[in-house]
């Protein structure tokens, strides 16, 4: 299994930070520029930039919803939609997507979630598609999600979708005030930086969900909720960091010891370490030479690795 062909694939990235009627939240601008960068990224995907809209405070339902039909229309591999900001309630109990306008008494300034997934379902043809949905009552999404049911679903053979929610269908999603993210997007783009510990290489959607999951119930904060149907757990839409990092580190230890051999053979007497001090002269001290100073520098950088996969393993 390799990832989904980014010349192939599309994403429309929804964020909504400023509001007339609701409060401001300021760390969803972050959310879309930070996910944007790391889809883009060619070590995790390389999504081209033409190919991933970024919608920040987007006017109206018709933009949202035409950016999601035309991408829609044109992924052939994989079509990744997510959007971030407040999450309304119909009078239905349906899940609404707040824009700049919306507040609970023009519901008509919303984006119906049941509009955005008709293009998932009805519109697009791609075999891997991905929801992220970081509202209150996000979870409402998940009621039906592709359809009215599992077993529906599994009748009718669709392919790959996935749908990840920041919170159930009654709870409300987080932005803790002075924080750079929110607290559920925080979490899902520092696994994608930083990388998953036990995870294969290829971070699928699944796994990515456990670790998430596992970060913001350690902090008290709510608890994500997934749907998949015809293996949608196993989409992957990024490299896992976690694999790269301790290459790095090998990388700058080969660096300082490749600078140690340009130095030279050391002097015997430096290539052994005693637990007892050289007679020196009176008055004498001994001085460090530049071998000396290498050698250091290689045990000390050797160490630093040893640390850094010791910690990282128990994080």
């Amino acid at each position: 299994m390799d990832l989904p062909d980014p010349t192939r694939s599309r994403a429309v990235l929804i964020g909504v930070d400023r509001y007339r009627h609701l409060a401001d939240l300021p760390a969803v601008g972050n959310n879309v520029r930070q996910l944007a960068a790391l889809l883009k990224d060619p070590r995790l995907w390389g999504l081209p930039p033409q190919h991933c809209v970024v919608l920040h405070n987007p006017p109206s339902a018709d933009t949202v919803l035409d950016a999601v039909h035309e991408a829609a229309a044109e992924a052939a591999d994989a079509l990744v939609v997510y959007f971030a900001g407040h999450g309304l309630l119909s009078p239905d109990t349906d899940l609404l997507l707040a824009l700049p306008e919306s507040d609970h008494e023009r519901l008509y300034r919303t984006v119906p979630y049941h509009l955005l997934r008709h293009e998932l379902v009805d519109t697009c043809t791609a075999p891997s598609r991905v929801v992220v949905l970081d509202c209150c009552y996000s979870g409402r999404a998940l009621e039906g999600h592709m359809g009215p049911s599992v077993e529906v679903a599994e009748r009718a053979g669709v392919e790959g979708t996935y749908v990840m929610t920041a919170s159930s269908e009654t709870k409300l999603a987080w932005s803790p005030e002075g924080e750079e993210f929110t607290a559920f997007s925080g979490e899902l783009l520092k696994a994608m930086t930083d990388g998953v510990p036990d995870a294969p290489d290829l971070l699928e959607m699944g796994a990515l969900f456990r670790h998430v999951r596992g970060e913001l119930i350690a902090k008290g904060r709510p608890v994500p909720q997934q749907r998949a149907r015809n293996a949608g757990h196993s989409i992957a839409l990024t490299r896992n960091r976690w694999w790269a990092a301790p290459t790095l580190a090998q990388t700058q230890v080969a660096a300082v010891k490749q600078h140690a051999e340009k130095q030279g053979p050391m002097p015997a007497r430096t290539r052994q370490v005693s637990t007892r001090s050289e007679p020196s002269a009176p008055g004498q001290q001994r001085r460090m030479g530049a071998s000396d100073v290498v050698e250091l520098c290689v045990v000390l950088a050797v160490m630093l690795v040893i640390a850094f996969i010791v910690l990282s393993a128990l994080a």
